[in-house]
């Protein structure tokens, strides 16, 4: 199955997926991992260009609680495979997933649940009172320059968050296949902006139209 467009939340199947999911299973049941002797692990990562943050929840006894801050997933079996997964996943003007959810079971298939929304609960059976604080524009600002998108894709709740601190967001450019940001572009490819290029910097004399179209939704004008 292809990655397909993503403004909605789903289920991804495909191979690199499954792969990812069979080495974090082999991680998180053997005898140093933080599922060790558990029914179910669930790891919830919010990942963005600026900032991480990822919880586990592991089902023990038929109880539910935190994993053991001793084990842990490697690097590359869960962080740098969502950071490649990211990357694929990326669909040019319409941006990429910000909340991932992996279940793992000892004796059966585990799956992912990918979200075009921050989940900002601290795992999966948190309190109502545990809440992370949701991201800053300039937060937002990083992840929009690294994987761009339309005005028409931004989410509203990123809209709210740049109306209330007065931010500009980058913007894809279907004419130039780039991210316009502070009058400085650069090129976007199908797996985010290149950031091997140096921006250049854009003349508003000569494209008055470049940010015209937000206006409206920051500031209602």
């Amino acid at each position: 199955m292809e990655f397909l467009p993503m403004r909605e939340s789903r289920t991804l199947e495909n191979e690199f997926v499954r792969e990812g999911l069979t080495r974090l299973q082999e991680e998180a049941f053997s005898e140093r991992g933080p599922g060790y002797g558990a029914e179910e692990v669930v790891s919830t990562s919010v990942v963005q260009k600026a900032i991480s943050r990822r919880y586990d929840d592991v089902r023990l006894n038929g109880k539910w609680g935190q994993a053991d801050i001793s084990s842990d997933f490697s690097d590359e079996a869960m962080d740098r495979w969502l950071l490649e997964l990211r990357e694929r996943c990326y669909v040019v003007g319409e941006g990429t997933w910000m909340t991932y959810r992996v279940f793992l079971y000892p004796d059966e298939p585990g799956r992912l649940e990918v979200f075009d929304e921050e989940i900002l609960t601290k795992g999966l059976h948190s309190t109502s009172g545990r809440l992370n604080a949701p991201s800053s524009a300039a937060t937002l600002v990083s992840e929009l320059i690294a994987f761009p998108r339309t005005a028409e894709n931004i989410p509203q709740w990123m809209w709210a968050t740049f109306s209330a601190e007065g931010v500009t967001p980058p913007l894809y450019n279907p004419e130039f296949q780039s991210v316009d940001w502070k009058n400085r572009r650069r090129p976007v490819t199908d797996r985010g902006t290149d950031f091997t290029v140096e921006p250049t910097v854009i003349d508003p004399s000569l494209e008055p139209g470049v940010f015209a179209k937000i206006s409206k939704k920051l500031f209602g004008a």
